[in-house]
């Protein structure tokens, strides 16, 4: 009986140090791979809508055209050619 008591007490604290190290993992920020991604930090985007379609990008991810801003190059290129 001593010998399974013993053991549980190895698994419980096991599993606290699993659990413990699981959420110090869990709460570390991930690098950012995107030199624009890196740029945003926390601030609020300004959010402008597709020309084309109308979805709402951030003004950093939209694609510029003279005629307005477009959410895709599909939708730039669209765009360009509808009266």
């Amino acid at each position: 009986m001593r010998s399974v008591h013993s053991l549980m007490k190895y698994l419980i604290v096991a599993l606290v140090v699993l659990v413990v190290g699981w959420l110090l993992l869990r709460g570390r920020s991930r690098p950012e791979t995107d030199a624009r991604a890196a740029s945003r930090g926390t601030q609020p985007q300004e959010v402008v809508a597709c020309r084309h379609c109308g979805v709402l990008v951030p003004r950093i991810d939209a694609i510029e055209d003279p005629n307005g801003l477009y959410c895709s190059e599909a939708h730039r290129l669209a765009g360009t050619r509808s009266p």
